[in-house]
């Protein structure tokens, strides 16, 4: 499966830090640090870590050193196999849906839309029911392979679960990541974070029929999400 080839091709002349082979697949694990210009775009996206491929075979992963000495053990080789085995499910996935599902619908769109167009009357509106019908079964069947990776994702993270030695050690390293990356972007925006409390004080200060009518719209929303994220954690 393709992912990221542009990401692939920039370590071409490098040497890994670690290589792993299985099954006939290779991965190579790279130090994100090497590469400033995949550091920058995908820490902006609070990614530290990114999979890369060409071919489906070869595959390269780009972590944050730090990042990867903390948490090593979720890129073990054992580990890796089964995000590789998951690649190729969606892989699977992508090719059944679009070998027999959306080439045929669209096909069969096209042609009807052909043959409704020498219909004397009323074609327009068979022309756009069948692109309608076409659009939904699209969309449907898109909402079903997106189902069908979940399913796969959710089956993936059951066996890096078993891997690492349980729910327990897994959720240890989901800690130390969550530690890890909050501690990197304080020290990345130290002075941001203090200007935030600064303004958060003074806001709070303030009585709240004192707010603008929109600001106090927004610190209700504010409230609705935290409110949400925590009703979500708490059901995990």
């Amino acid at each position: 499966m393709r992912i990221n080839p542009k990401v692939f091709a920039v370590a071409n002349q490098s040497e890994p830090v670690d290589v792993q082979e299985f099954d006939g697949r290779k991965v190579e694990v790279f130090m994100m640090d090497e590469y400033p210009q995949v550091k920058e775009e995908f820490l902006n996206k609070g990614k530290f870590a990114v999979w890369s491929s060409v071919d489906g075979v070869n595959y390269r992963v780009f972590i944050e050193s730090g990042y990867y000495e903390e948490l090593k053990p979720l890129y073990a080789q054992a580990i890796n196999k089964i995000w590789v085995d998951f690649w190729d499910a969606c892989e699977t996935i992508s090719r059944k849906m679009t070998r027999f599902v959306i080439i045929p619908i669209t096909i069969l769109a096209i042609g009807g839309c052909i043959g409704f167009s020498f219909l004397p009357q009323g074609s327009i509106y068979a022309m756009i029911a069948v692109v309608v019908l076409a659009f939904g079964a699209l969309m449907f069947c898109n909402r079903y392979s997106r189902k069908k990776i979940y399913d796969a994702n959710a089956a993936s993270v059951e066996l890096i679960k078993k891997s690492l030695g349980g729910t327990k050690e897994f959720d240890d390293l989901l800690d130390r990541q969550k530690n890890y990356m909050d501690q990197y972007y304080d020290n990345l925006y130290p002075e941001e974070d203090e200007d935030l409390e600064e303004n958060s004080e003074i806001v709070e200060s303030l009585p709240a029929e004192d707010l603008p009518e929109k600001e106090q719209a927004d610190e209700a929303v504010e409230h609705k999400v935290e409110a949400e994220i925590i009703e979500a954690k708490d059901n995990e």
